[in-house]
């Protein structure tokens, strides 16, 4: 009999179910948890006992469109129009504001898995015109310089190290940025680096290690992250900003460099970014693409 509920199943099934939908991309659970349980609303649908569906979405909050956070499918249950059905439960529940894949704070992809698309063609979503990729780096074998005269980096535990994180995302940035800070910072502000010039803070960057308490979105896959280095160490960061008054002259990529150092002296041997479109920046640094998305909205 095929059920459709609100009720959220367990963590544990979700994950099975997602290890036979999308295998290649497994979750961290506690970051799972996280993301479920963030504003979240879910729909599934069962087989019997067994779970077969589950979609994760979110209603409008600073823009004007809903968020489709997450869809699995079991591929023995594909290709019978459950997908359609959640997606439209989804459109039915929100009402007529369009939708966006991904996107959104604390996201689990930042669009569509390339391989999806025609699902989502065919649901009545439409390319943006956007990718991004999420890339990783093996920390192991590189060199760091030391920051230009003038500037350090600080822990968000530092006295007005988070003011003025938060005080710069507020006033340049995005308020997913200002929300992803003050997120992270509540967990663990031992995860929040601040770029200080002076007495002022001009960048910052959110960092970790898969063992911290905030599971940042570069890191929410840690066997991806991993697969072909053997047993290691996995973290990574995101995301990173610097003021404009300071770009242009290499301070980015110095703060960049003074981060990945941060986490490789905290025990991080492969790091991970994701959501970005400047690929060719970060491949200076040795990183290399390890996932594309799609950005779609329908």
């Amino acid at each position: 009999m095929t059920q459709l509920s609100m009720t959220l199943p367990s963590p544990d099934e979700i994950l099975e179910l997602w290890r036979e939908a999308l295998p290649e991309r497994m979750p961290q659970a506690r970051g799972l948890v996280e993301r479920l349980t963030n504003s979240a609303e879910l729909l599934w649908q069962r087989e019997g006992k067994t779970l077969v569906a589950v979609a994760a979405f979110r209603a409008p909050e600073t823009h004007p469109y809903g968020y489709v956070r997450l869809l699995l499918v079991h591929p023995q249950w594909q290709r019978r129009g459950l997908g359609r059905k959640l997606v439209a439960e989804i459109r039915e529940r929100l009402g007529p504001v369009p939708l966006s894949l991904g996107e959104e704070r604390g996201h689990f992809f930042s669009g569509a898995v390339p391989a999806s698309v025609p699902f989502w063609e065919a649901a009545g979503f439409r390319r943006t015109g956007g990718e991004s990729v999420d890339m990783r780096c093996d920390l192991r074998p590189l060199n760091f310089e030391a920051l230009p005269a003038g500037f350090r980096l600080s822990s968000g535990a530092a006295q007005g190290a988070l003011e003025g994180v938060f005080g710069l995302t507020e006033a340049v940035f995005s308020p997913r940025w200002t929300f992803d800070a003050q997120r992270v910072a509540a967990r663990a502000p031992q995860q929040v680096l601040a770029l200080w010039q002076g007495e002022r803070v001009v960048g910052f960057a959110l960092t970790g290690r898969q063992d911290d308490p905030a599971v940042l979105p570069s890191f929410l896959y840690p066997e991806a992250l991993a697969a072909g280095f053997g047993s290691v160490r996995v973290g990574g960061l995101g995301p990173v900003g610097l003021h404009p008054d300071w770009r242009g002259g290499g301070l980015g990529r110095a703060l960049m460099l003074g981060a990945m150092d941060h986490l490789r002296q905290r025990g991080v041997e492969i790091m991970g970014i994701d959501w970005t479109g400047i690929a060719p920046f970060y491949e200076k640094l040795g990183f290399s693409e390890w996932a594309r998305n799609v950005h779609m909205r329908g």
